[in-house]
C-alpha cells in the first residue's frame, strides 16, 4: 500500500537541526491517525561535513517511520536535492520541509486532511478561468503556517511575481500603512497587515508559498515537474507556484496547521538575500516579456541602492550596508 505523505528534508551542515525536525515529524506522524502507517520520510544530505549522514543514519535505525537516507557526494542545490526525493516518493503527497523547523501539532495532518477533502470535491469549471484566482477548486500546493519561536506569526509567501508588485516590494511601498496591505507585493512581509491570521481551517489563497513547509499534490508535480534544478537554491518556490497557476493547480496557506521556523539555521542572511533577488532575474527570464527583463533588473538595482543608502546614512549599519552593495553589484551583473 502507497504511502499518503513522504516528508522531504535537505540536510546540509545543519546535524543538530535536522534531528530536531525529524524528532518533531516523528512525534506528529506517531499521534496521528490519519499519518501513523501512512508516511515516509526521505532526508537528502547535500555533502555535509558535520557528521550528519552518520548522525540520521542512527535516526533511520531507531525510528518506526521508514526513513531513507540519500548521501550526495557533492551539493547539487536545494531543489536539485529535494528533486531525488520526489522521484523516490510513492506517497500521495509530498511535503518539502526545511530542515530548521519544529512541526506542531497537527502541522503535516491538518493539511494532508485538507488536500483529503478537496480530493472528494468536485472540480468547478472556475479551475480554468485565471478570473477566479481566488477561488480554491483544484488544490495543488498547500503551505503550513509558519510560526516564529516566540510563537508569533512569521509572514511568507507573496504575489505572483509582477513588475507593479516587484517595484511595491523593493521601494517599501506595501508597507505604506492602510495602503500598503491593500497592493500586490512579492514578498508579504506582514508589516502592513499581511500576516496571515493563524487558526481557523479555511485555507488561505496564495500566488506563491514559501518552500520551508510545502507540500504538493503529487499528481500535479507529475504533470508539470517538480523544481527547476537551474535555480541552485532561493526563488524556486516561487518559480514552482508560476508553473502550478498556469496548470490550473490552486495554491494556499493552511492557517491551523503550525510550523516554527528558525530562520537562518539553514542558510546565511547574506545568501538568502543575494540568491532572493538573483532568483527574481532568472524567473524573469524564464517566464516574462523579454522588454521586462531590463525593467526588473532596475527595479531591483534600484531597491538595493535604497537599502544601501539607508544603512549606510540613515540607520547605520554597516553588515547590512556591504551586503546590499554586494547584491547591487551582483544583479547589476547577472546576466
Amino acid at each position: 500500500m502507497s504511502p499518503l505523505l513522504s516528508v522531504i528534508i535537505v540536510s546540509y551542515n545543519t546535524k543538530d537541526v535536522t534531528l530536531q525536525t525529524l524528532k518533531s515529524v516523528e512525534e506528529e506522524i506517531t499521534s496521528s491517525k490519519l499519518l501513523s502507517n501512512k508516511t515516509d520520510i526521505f532526508v537528502v544530505d547535500n555533502n555535509s561535513q558535520d557528521g550528519s549522514v552518520n548522525a540520521l543514519s542512527a535516526f533511520a535505525k531507531t525510528t518506526k517511520i521508514p526513513t531513507t537516507i540519500i548521501e550526495n557526494k557533492d551539493n547539487p542545490g536545494f531543489g536539485a536535492a529535494n528533486n531525488q526525493a520526489v522521484s523516490k516518493s510513492k506517497a500521495t503527497y509530498v511535503v518539502f520541509l526545511n530542515s530548521d523547523t519544529i512541526v506542531q501539532k497537527g502541522g503535516l495532518s491538518k493539511v494532508v486532511e485538507a488536500f483529503e477533502a478537496a480530493a472528494t470535491t468536485p472540480v468547478e469549471a472556475t479551475s480554468e478561468l485565471s478570473s477566479e484566482h481566488s477561488t480554491l477548486d483544484r488544490i495543488g500546493i498547500i503551505a503550513s503556517s509558519l510560526l516564529n519561536v516566540d510563537g508569533t506569526p512569521q509572514a511568507q509567501g507573496g504575489t505572483i511575481p509582477s513588475l507593479w508588485a516587484l517595484a511595491n516590494h523593493m521601494f517599501f511601498i506595501d508597507d505604506i500603512p492602510l495602503i500598503g496591505k491593500l497592493l500586490p507585493s512579492t514578498q508579504h512581509t506582514g508589516k502592513s497587515g499581511r500576516a496571515q491570521k493563524i487558526g481557523n481551517n479555511e485555507l488561505i489563497p496564495m500566488g506563491w508559498v514559501g518552500g520551508t513547509a510545502l507540500f504538493a499534490n503529487k499528481q500535479m508535480l507529475t504533470e508539470i515537474g517538480s523544481f527547476d534544478e537551474n535555480i541552485f537554491m532561493y526563488g524556486e518556490d516561487i518559480e514552482l507556484c508560476m508553473r502550478a497557476h498556469r496548470h490550473h493547480w490552486d495554491v494556499a496557506i493552511h492557517p491551523a496547521a503550525k510550523i516554527i521556523h528558525l530562520q537562518n539555521q539553514s542558510s546565511s542572511s547574506k545568501n538568502a538575500v543575494i540568491g532572493e533577488l538573483l532568483g527574481y532575474l532568472y524567473i524573469w527570464s524564464k517566464h516574462k516579456p523579454l522588454w521586462q527583463m531590463n525593467v526588473a533588473r532596475f527595479i531591483l538595482s534600484l531597491g538595493c541602492l535604497l537599502r544601501f543608502t539607508i544603512f549606510d546614512t540613515i540607520l547605520p549599519d554597516e553588515h547590512k550596508a556591504v551586503l546590499y552593495r554586494e547584491a547591487l553589484h551582483e544583479v547589476r551583473q547577472y546576466k
